[in-house]
């Protein structure tokens, strides 16, 4: 992190308040150490891969991410930014010099992917191997729907289909399902057309295009984690069958870029409290409860005093000529926020108060839509960021 954030010329105050906001991420604690996951040591791989990259030593930062992507491949959306960022930085210079650097390149890359599956080529196992990497028949979504676009789709043609049975048309009940794949030629939906695997990847391609473009134009190293950041963005929102932990992929990320600006603070302070809510529905015994409220609002309040002392001029007032800013969010943000709590009352409090064991899946429907809202905004917010800075 201090080799990235040396690229931006930050403060060692600026910097230490980057250490808290990656380390003492509230949804990193809750995957990692309540839910038992190993993303820690992964994201601290992919920090190290873009450290080298801020630095222009790209052949460490390509070979690294190679290991990365031989670790988990879902951190694999961010491959496309990383090939035109390494084609057009890093393999530069002249026809005959660019050839030898991308063969340089390539030879790593493929070194790297013979290491980690040429046994399983050898002993014929490949297939499993792809099999269960690409398990598209597990369905759209997950059991708890992530956040992510696919919500509002399934939401919206829910929604028509239901008015039309109102108005007295036969609209027949989906035989396959949203989370366990497709049966035969049947869809999950009941008037919108059926999503597929396909359908997904393009999504995806078509979204990070405007970003894929900006880096080829202008391939800086600096930008680079803003660009990773977005790319992992556009795969939460519009990938096959997504996991909500997938929003630390790029919500990690952005805590290197928040200490930029005024603008970056604002902006993550809104996606880490809404990442980090999306998350609550992993823990779902009792006594986690006050664990990972505790833990949020710890998080936010430290986010909150951290920024407000960041920007009440005595750090980022002398670097641009003693100029005074101040942390404050709008209305619209706060609104918002005021809106998790609502949700969460109602989920936690009211919900069971009012409807006892009955349609239990809507506190956790209201989690994914509303924390949907956000992540969406999000997603927006660093489309125009990035073409912006370019």
């Amino acid at each position: 992190m201090r080799r990235i954030n040396s690229s931006s010329g930050i403060s060692e105050a600026e910097f230490d308040m980057v250490i808290l906001l990656v380390i003492w991420s509230p949804g990193l604690l809750i995957v990692d150490h309540l839910h038992f996951q190993y993303n820690g040591f992964l994201f601290g791989w992919l920090l190290l891969s873009l450290s080298f990259l801020a630095q222009g030593r790209d052949v460490m930062g390509g070979f690294l991410f190679a290991v990365l992507l031989c670790f988990k491949h879902l951190f694999a959306v961010a491959a496309p930014v990383y090939f035109v960022y390494l084609l057009r930085h890093y393999c530069r210079g002249g026809l005959v010099r660019g050839f030898a650097r991308l063969s340089v390149m390539g030879a790593i890359v493929v070194a790297v992917f013979a290491a980690a599956y040429g046994p399983f080529v050898y002993h014929g196992q490949i297939q499993q191997v792809i099999r269960r990497m690409f398990p598209f028949g597990r369905g759209l979504c997950h059991a708890y729907w992530a956040p992510n676009f696919w919500v509002f789709y399934i939401m919206l043609d829910k929604g028509i289909a239901f008015l039309l049975r109102k108005f007295g048309f036969n609209i027949p009940a989906p035989v396959a399902s949203f989370t366990g794949g497709l049966v035969g030629d049947a869809s999950p939906f009941a008037i919108l057309p059926r999503v597929t695997p396909l359908t997904t990847f393009i999504m995806v391609l078509l979204a990070l295009s405007p970003c894929l473009f900006r880096t080829w134009k202008d391939p800086r190293p600096r930008l680079i984690v803003r660009s990773v950041a977005y790319a992992y963005t556009c795969g939460f929102l519009f990938g096959w069958h997504v996991h909500e932990k997938a929003s630390l992929h790029f919500s990690i990320p952005l805590a290197i870029v928040a200490v930029e600006s005024l603008e970056d603070a604002k902006h993550y302070f809104l996606l880490s409290i809404v990442s980090c809510y999306s998350l609550f529905p992993l823990l779902y015994e009792a006594q986690e409860y006050p664990i990972k409220v505790l833990l949020l609002l710890l998080h936010t309040i430290l986010m909150w005093f951290s920024f407000s002392a960041q920007y009440s001029g005595s750090l980022r007032g002398d670097k641009e000529g003693g100029e005074k800013q101040g942390f404050e969010v709008g209305w619209v943000t706060k609104s918002y926020l005021m809106g998790v709590v609502v949700v969460e009352i109602w989920g936690q409090f009211l919900h069971p108060y009012l409807f006892g064991d009955k349609l239990p899946f809507v506190p956790l429907m209201l989690i994914s839509m509303y924390c949907a809202i956000g992540i969406l905004y999000s997603w927006i917010w660093q489309l125009k960021s990035i073409l912006i800075s370019f």
